[in-house]
């Protein structure tokens, strides 16, 4: 009698055993499902890019537009610097909202490629430069550069390939890794109403950017009239137009370009 009771016992033990390793599959796999929901909300909320964007998807007499699942490559049509450019989008903006910017200096004669990221996150995509330097074999030099937190990835993607990359420009962005050794050049620019790459962001990491770097704050500009994607939540307004602050970056970056 006594053995049928412990015997009894043991499988009730056993039963509590298994349902409580279910409920414990059950609430992990709920986890993984409301985590995947999330993401996925998350990221399939992005910033769009605007008509100014899209219009300058066209090629042109100055430039052609080779427009791919990975990236979007404008190609100068007359004298084409050996020197390229790979842009890294801020996160959760579409590649295409750079488009302008990448356009102007296609039309100054560089080869300059916007990198499309997996869910519009440069962190699911920092190495994504290998392909774009591997494409073109044409370039002798490189130039990396990237928007708020695709500045950072770019930066760490330059860090980790400097016998590639020869400058790095941050548009209100900052290197995380330390770059303070490296050998590549660099340029940051940031508005003076920025107030999500804040004037704090920039000093509070100075001793990280490399020690060759070009330090330009626009007067009037803000966070999101670098690229073209409307409005950007949290951001403030500035008090020059977009077209005024992108041709200040453009002439700074031209400028930059020189050096290289």
């Amino acid at each position: 009698m006594f053995r049928y009771r412990a015997e009894l016992k043991g499988r009730a033990c056993m039963g509590i055993l298994k349902s409580k390793k279910k409920l414990i599959l059950i609430i992990i796999l709920a986890i993984i499902l409301i985590g995947a929901a999330a993401f996925t909300y998350y990221v399939s909320d992005y910033y769009h890019a605007d008509n100014n964007a899209l219009t300058a998807l066209n090629s042109t007499d100055s430039y052609t537009v080779l427009n791919k699942d990975d990236s979007i490559t404008f190609t100068p049509t007359n004298n084409e610097s050996a020197t390229g450019i790979i842009i890294y989008p801020g996160a959760k903006v579409q590649a295409e909202s750079y488009s302008v910017i990448a356009s102007k200096l296609a039309e100054n004669g560089y080869t300059t490629i916007i990198v499309r990221m997996p869910f519009n996150l440069a962190f699911f995509g920092v190495n994504r430069a290998d392909d774009v330097i591997e494409n073109h074999p044409e370039i002798n030099s490189w130039v990396i550069g990237g928007h708020s937190l695709g500045g950072v990835f770019a930066s760490d993607y330059a860090v980790n390939h400097q016998d590639k990359i020869k400058g790095v420009i941050y548009l209100a962005s900052y290197p995380s890794t330390n770059a303070s050794n490296a050998t590549f050049k660099a340029l940051s620019i940031r508005g003076s109403l920025d107030r999500l790459t804040l004037a704090e962001d920039i000093s509070g990491n100075l001793k990280k950017f490399p020690e060759n770097t070009t330090f330009i704050t626009i007067q009037g500009g803000n966070h999101f009239n670098f690229g073209d994607y409307g409005i950007q939540s949290g951001d403030n307004n500035s008090t020059i137009t977009r077209d005024q602050q992108q041709n200040q970056t453009i002439n700074a970056m031209l400028e930059f370009l020189k050096t290289i």
